[in-house]
């Protein structure tokens, strides 16, 4: 199974689900701007299965076909790989790197093998989610960004959006974040652009922002759902919902919507 969601091709969105004898998974991306700059890829055969989303730096031009080079040529060189080492994870964003002509985009991407063990890498700051079969969720890898916990509320929502890691024609070295393990039956990985995560409750207290992660909203909406299309597809639908509310505020919490592309992709380990 091969679909390539480029951001190039979307007039309202793009979508793939699949299940394997290991894993069942479902990739969504929905257009936000007048061009979609995000873009997804899926990939599975008898060994492995490979996700993975490209957020196209909005605001700059050329956003879309950004992201879609950089996912079709990472698509490419890792599907013809059983396992998958972090040196290789590193020549696969490398070519990913190399096909930007024009334009920036952000990545993230998730090798499973057929036996659980997984290999997430990222450069910029789209999020991968571990979700354990008992609920407990973590963020896997630190996200490149100019605005961090313990920032003031201003700072912090004024320029969430600055990345400071992505690929393309920057000139400059790119700082790949990866990190590996193994799933246990009922797990789950969640990936996203950041139309997702900004658009997620954060945790403040006396002005500055306290927790940025978006993980104890997402417990509440995901609850016991671990079937990844339902998943997926709800949270897409409750970014686009509150989107359209805008800004809300509530003890210790706030949220302050961003208008974006929105993909969200998701795994389940069986």
């Amino acid at each position: 199974m091969e679909k390539l969601i480029a951001g190039t091709k979307i007039t309202a969105s793009g979508t793939s689900s699949a299940s394997t004898a290991f894993c069942d998974f479902s990739v969504l991306v929905k257009k936000g701007h007048e061009e979609c700059g995000d873009s997804a890829f899926a990939y599975s055969d008898a060994e492995k299965t490979i996700l993975a989303i490209f957020d196209g730096v909005s605001g700059e031009p050329n956003a879309a076909s950004a992201s879609s080079a950089a996912a079709s040529a990472a698509l490419k060189h890792l599907k013809a790989l059983d396992r998958c080492d972090e040196r290789q994870m590193k020549d696969a964003l490398m070519e990913a790197q190399l096909a930007v002509a024009a334009g920036y985009t952000t990545a993230i991407i998730l090798f499973v093998e057929k036996s659980g063990r997984f290999l997430v890498a990222g450069v910029g700051d789209s999020p991968a989610y571990g979700i354990s079969a008992n609920g407990e969720i973590s963020l896997e890898i630190p996200l490149a960004r100019m605005t961090d916990d313990g920032d003031s509320i201003f700072k912090f929502f004024h320029f969430r959006s600055i990345v400071t890691a992505v690929l393309g024609p920057s000139g400059q070295d790119v700082p790949i974040r990866m990190r590996s393990g193994k799933l246990e039956k009922g797990d789950v990985i969640l990936l996203a652009s950041d139309g997702l995560t900004d658009n997620l409750w954060v945790k403040v207290h006396g002005g500055y922002v306290k927790d940025s992660s978006g993980i104890e909203d997402l417990k509440a909406l995901i609850g016991k759902e671990r079937a990844p299309q339902k998943i997926v597809r709800m949270l897409m639908n409750e970014a686009s919902r509150r989107i359209k509310a805008g800004k809300k505020e509530k003890t210790g919490e706030m949220l302050v919507p961003k208008q974006d592309d929105i993909a969200i992709a998701a795994l389940r380990f069986k």
